[in-house]
C-alpha cells in the first residue's frame, strides 16, 4: 500500500481478483464508474479544530495524503486457507471435491488451480471503498435520504447500519460497518381449511386478503390462503426524483452471515426451470404497474400514481378510506 505523489500522479487503475477472472474469460465489460471521498475530512469540528474555507481547500487538495488503489484486503495465504476450507466442506471432510465428472480434485493439481479460480468471491467488495458519491438536488442543502413507508405489513425491528464481517462469521465484529439501513419485516402467508364460517369474525380488510385455493368438499370445507403481502412506498429524498431511480437486488442470507445474490427469472424461462438461485423460487417481486390491482385497491392507492409516466413525488392514498390512520 502506498500514497499518491500529487505532483506527478492523478489516477490509478487496478483490477480486483474478480475483475482479473472476468478478463481472463473475455467477459470483462466495464460500464460504470464512481467517485469516493473516504479520505476527506469535511467536519473539522469533529476532529477538534476550526479552519477557514480557503484553508480547507488547500488542506484537502494538497495536504491530505491519498492512498493508491487497494484491490484486495486478503493475502494469498488467507485466500488459500479459505479455498482449502471450501474444498473440505464440498468434499465431505477430505482435501478435495468430487466433481460432476466423477473424479477427485487433489491439491497441487491443475484441477485444483482451476477450482481455486472458480471459488466463490469472499465479500471483497464490502472492504474496498465504502460508499460512492451520489447525486444531490442542487436546490437543497440536505444529503440524499431514504423515505420508506409500509402500506401493508408491519416493521418488527430496524438498524441504521450493517456489519459485514471479514471472516464471514457472526461471532465477531471485525468487519466493516456500512450505513445501509436494515429493516426486519415478517411476511407470513397462512393456509387453513374452513367452511367459510371463520371469515365472519374478520374485518373487511382481512377478508380481502383471503383467497380460496380449492373447491369445497361434501361438507363444504375448502383450502384457503390468507395473504400478507409486503407493499412499500420507497422514495429517495433530496435528489432528482425520477420514476426509474431504483435498482432492485435480492440476496439470500446464509447461516454463516454471508449473502448470496439471487437472479431474476428471464422472460424465456419456465417456472419448472427455476432453482434456489432465482428470486421467483422464493417469492414474487412486483413494481408499479406489476402490482396486483387488488393489493393496490385494498390499500387505497391512487392507480394514477403507479400507472402514470410522470416523476413520482409520493404514493397518493385516500386517508379517509384507509384503516388505522388519521387524516391530516
Amino acid at each position: 500500500m502506498s500514497f499518491f505523489n500529487k505532483k506527478e500522479e492523478v489516477l490509478e487503475f487496478q483490477l480486483t481478483e474478480h475483475g482479473k477472472r472476468l478478463l481472463e474469460n473475455g467477459v470483462l465489460k466495464p460500464s460504470f464508474y464512481a467517485f469516493y471521498d473516504e479520505d476527506i475530512l469535511y467536519d473539522t469540528a469533529a476532529a477538534g479544530f476550526q479552519e477557514k474555507q480557503n484553508d480547507s481547500d488547500r488542506r484537502i487538495r494538497f495536504e491530505t495524503p491519498s492512498l493508491k488503489v487497494q484491490k484486495s484486503t486478503l493475502g494469498v495465504e488467507a485466500r488459500v486457507q479459505q479455498h482449502q476450507a471450501y474444498l473440505r466442506d464440498e468434499g465431505g471432510g477430505a482435501l478435495g471435491v468430487q466433481t460432476a465428472g466423477g473424479y477427485l480434485i487433489t491439491e497441487n493439481s491443475v484441477d485444483f488451480v482451476e477450482a481455486f479460480q472458480d471459488a466463490p468471491d469472499y465479500a471483497q467488495k464490502f472492504f474496498l471503498e465504502a460508499d460512492p458519491l451520489g447525486t444531490s438536488d442542487l436546490k437543497t442543502k440536505y444529503a440524499p435520504a431514504w423515505h420508506i413507508n409500509l402500506l401493508e405489513n408491519e416493521l418488527s425491528s430496524s438498524e441504521y447500519y450493517q456489519v459485514v464481517a471479514i471472516t464471514g462469521t457472526l461471532d465477531n465484529l471485525d468487519g466493516v460497518v456500512r450505513t445501509i439501513p436494515q429493516l426486519d419485516i415478517i411476511v407470513d402467508y397462512k393456509t387453513f381449511y374452513s367452511n367459510g364460517a371463520q371469515t365472519d369474525t374478520l374485518t373487511q380488510q382481512e377478508v380481502e386478503k383471503i383467497v380460496q385455493l380449492t373447491d369445497g368438499n361434501n361438507a363444504g370445507v375448502a383450502l384457503y390462503l390468507q395473504e400478507n403481502a409486503l407493499l412499500l412506498d420507497v422514495q429517495e429524498r433530496n435528489t432528482d426524483t425520477l420514476k426509474e431511480n431504483f435498482d432492485i437486488e435480492v440476496f439470500y442470507s446464509q447461516p454463516d452471515g454471508t449473502f448470496e445474490k439471487l437472479g431474476f427469472m428471464e422472460d424465456t424461462q419456465a417456472l419448472g426451470e427455476l432453482g434456489p438461485d432465482s428470486v421467483e423460487y422464493f417469492m414474487n417481486v412486483a413494481t408499479d404497474t406489476e402490482i396486483p390491482l387488488g393489493v393496490l385497491k385494498r390499500n387505497n392507492v391512487d392507480l394514477r400514481t403507479v400507472k402514470g409516466n410522470v416523476a413520482r413525488t409520493r404514493l397518493s392514498r385516500d386517508l379517509y378510506q384507509s384503516d388505522n390512520e388519521e387524516p391530516c
